[in-house]
């Protein structure tokens, strides 16, 4: 029969050239008793996906054989993921730019910052002055102060169109400044004009907010009937369409362009000084 040193050089030397299953079978011979069964699966697994019958199962094959399946069986153990995804009670908006901390703590670390005017998922929780927010769908911390059920609207001074407010009653700059913050996408507006009494224009009461996107008029439009009370908005006109508090849109006969028939700009008009914000 001869010894197992002698069968494994006769391994070595024989070239491959009886196809897999032979060398399967002297495999199973020769590593099993050195390398054990875990080895084996892998060496066979090698040989029978072999790209050529002319490479020979030397030495080498078998050495990488085992080389990979012991550092298979070395390798950590991956650590589970953290546990996240807390189940939100509800939404609040943030009134003043904050960081948003790791703990409750005036001295934590600062993971990021909730924008004015966003809306932070909240859990519920509370403590002292500090209320549990989702970041990243993991319970953090911002402070209690900044944070309220209403939307907060804007106030400032609008940066980007000097001028505009000249001539506007009070509601008119509140719709003008809420909308500049709001959608600072916006670079073009309409103030006091010499047009007809009926639109409101040239007492200061109506605003025309300057854009041809659907989607963008639509939310803008939409923002402003949300607010209306606070605004002391009383009429939006987008689209060749006409809204009123109480009776919601209704179609407008064509005034025979896009400007007129209020494509290109939302139009508002308000009370004058009915505000309630």
């Amino acid at each position: 029969m001869g010894s197992p040193g002698k069968r494994r050089a006769d391994v070595r030397a024989t070239p491959d050239r009886r196809g897999s299953t032979f060398w399967q079978q002297q495999i199973r011979r020769v590593v099993l008793p050195t390398l054990g069964v875990g080895a084996l699966a892998v060496a066979t697994a090698a040989v029978a996906t072999s790209p050529s019958a002319d490479l020979p199962v030397g030495p080498d094959r078998v050495t990488v054989a085992a080389s990979e399946v012991s550092r298979g069986g070395e390798r950590p153990v991956l650590a589970a993921p953290a546990a996240t995804a807390q189940q939100a009670a509800g939404a609040l908006w943030v009134v003043d730019t904050t960081d948003i901390r790791s703990d409750a703590a005036p001295d934590a670390a600062v993971l990021g910052q909730a924008e004015r005017g966003t809306q932070v998922l909240v859990t519920g929780v509370v403590e002292g002055d500090w209320t549990q927010v989702l970041y990243n769908d993991v319970p953090r911390w911002v402070t209690s102060g900044v944070l309220t059920a209403e939307e907060p609207l804007g106030t400032a001074a609008c940066p980007r169109t000097p001028g505009v407010e000249r001539g506007l009653q009070p509601d008119t700059i509140k719709v003008y400044r809420a909308v500049c913050e709001k959608f600072p996408e916006i670079s073009t507006y309409g103030g006091r004009a010499a047009r007809s009494n009926s639109s409101g224009h040239p007492t200061g009461r109506a605003l025309d907010i300057m854009t041809s996107d659907k989607a963008l008029g639509d939310q803008i439009a939409q923002f402003v009937i949300d607010n209306h009370t606070k605004l002391g908005a009383t009429q939006v006109i987008w689209r060749q369409r006409i809204w009123e508090p109480g009776s919601g849109w209704r179609g407008m006969e064509n005034r025979g362009g896009a400007t007129a028939n209020h494509m290109d700009h939302v139009h508002v008009t308000t009370s004058g000084d009915a505000a309630t914000s």
